[in-house]
């Protein structure tokens, strides 16, 4: 703990505010956030946002639609649970101001050249977003979510642009992994020589870097960004 504070304390947090909150389904909320350093401070896709929430401490969030010339950006969170993030989410309202560090580099969206396959989960739409507007559109690449509702992951993705993304159903005991790995094998195969961004769930994208291995198909190469783990609080 003593090692965290300290590390805290090294850290330069800036003021932001809520400009604007929109409830894009029953567990999503879309947040318009500024703050007069993201003039100078300007996100690239794949940045993060870790905002303080009381005493608990940061929670990691990942920009998109950032415009530096105004000032702001989005985020999207995924309100489910009790844990800090989501009862901050769940509560937090326009004109709402609080402190927070960055954004800065977490996950480089904009070095991958050529197609890109994507897999992640609901904690991925961020990141996936900020993907998405990097290439102007879905040409050149491919979604696969896993999501444990179906129907409001995909209507979330739709509302973000991405209604091509394939959403398979999360399962108990994780049986829905061969699903997956047909999904990512076909989405490989379909981009050629794409590169491939693993995020989500850590023990989740071990699974599938596992399953890829075992069998092996052609890809560029990999990009691995776990955002929560079991056990762990705070993972980006």
């Amino acid at each position: 703990m003593a090692s965290i504070r300290a590390l805290l304390a090294q850290l330069v947090f800036k003021e932001f505010s809520v400009e604007d909150v929109a409830d894009v389904s029953a567990h999503f909320r879309r947040f318009k956030i500024s703050g007069e350093s993201l003039r100078e401070n300007r996100s690239a896709p794949g940045d993060k946002v870790q905002i303080m929430i009381g005493d608990i401490g940061p929670r990691t969030f990942t920009p998109f639609a950032a415009d530096a010339n105004a000032g702001t950006f989005d985020i999207l969170a995924y309100v489910h649970g009790d844990a800090p993030a989501a009862a901050w989410a769940r509560t937090t309202q326009a004109g709402t101001r609080f402190r927070a560090f960055g954004p800065r580099g977490s996950l480089a969206l904009n070095s991958l050249a050529g197609p890109v396959v994507m897999f992640g989960d609901e904690t991925s739409f961020g990141a996936a977003k900020s993907l998405f507007d990097l290439r102007g559109g879905a040409d050149g690449l491919s979604f696969v979510f896993e999501s444990t509702d179906t129907d409001e992951a995909k209507a979330v993705l739709t509302e973000l642009g991405m209604s091509e993304a394939a959403v398979v159903r999360r399962e108990p005991g994780r049986t829905h992994l061969s699903e997956l790995e047909s999904q990512l094998r076909a989405a490989l195969e379909l981009r050629g020589d794409a590169s491939l961004v693993l995020t989500g769930h850590a023990q989740m994208i071990q699974a599938v870097r596992a399953r890829l291995k075992a069998r092996p198909v052609k890809h560029r190469g990999q990009k691995v960004k776990a955002y929560w783990a079991d056990g762990k609080k705070g993972l980006d």
